[in-house]
């Protein structure tokens, strides 16, 4: 089971990473969908830097991220699409899920550069528009209205980006054959 959002919130910011805990979870998935072997160390390295070779945080922060990442590599691995990206509560303000929603898509995107999704030109078209898309939703830093409109936008977004990354994952490391990363 995926940590709550807040914990891992307020274990990232005792700990000293330089990353969020959307910006943390979209980094990680980004990773694993252009490698599923990739690493926890790695990505731990990616979200806290400045601890170089040395192993990141022990104690809670260690513990929810080893959950953290488990659950999201068996997630993304999962025929039955049970994927879920780590966003705040839907008690949280629009503008809350809306700013966490924009952290997570530049994690995901960091995280497939890391791994070496650097051209999206080279990935089929479907996975070329969703990566223009997320990298539009990362820099769109627009005001919402905490209205019924605004909800149903933001839940339709989300969904969106969830089957996106799906899509992604799929077309990098498809079930069956050879990745289709050049």
């Amino acid at each position: 089971m995926m940590p709550d959002y807040q914990a891992l919130q307020d274990a990232l910011r005792g700990a000293g990473a330089t990353a969020d805990a959307a910006e943390a979870h979209g980094t990680l998935c980004g990773m694993l969908s252009a490698n599923l072997g990739s690493g926890e160390v790695r990505w731990l390295q990616e979200i806290f830097p400045e601890a170089g070779e040395t192993p990141p945080p022990e104690g809670e922060a260690r513990r929810l991220l080893d959950e953290v990442f488990a659950e999201t590599r068996t997630q993304l691995a999962d025929a039955l699409l049970g994927f879920q990206m780590l966003l705040p509560d839907e008690d949280d303000a629009l503008s809350t899920r809306v700013d966490a929603l924009g952290h997570w898509c530049q994690g995901f995107l960091y995280g497939l550069a890391v791994a070496g999704v650097t051209d999206p030109a080279k990935l089929p078209a479907d996975s070329a528009e969703i990566l223009k898309d997320l990298s539009d939703i990362a820099g769109a830093g627009f005001e919402v209205d905490d209205d019924e409109a605004s909800e149903t936008a933001y839940v339709e977004i989300l969904e969106y980006v969830r089957v996106g990354v799906l899509l992604v994952s799929e077309e990098l490391q498809p079930l069956k054959g050879p990745s289709r990363l050049q």
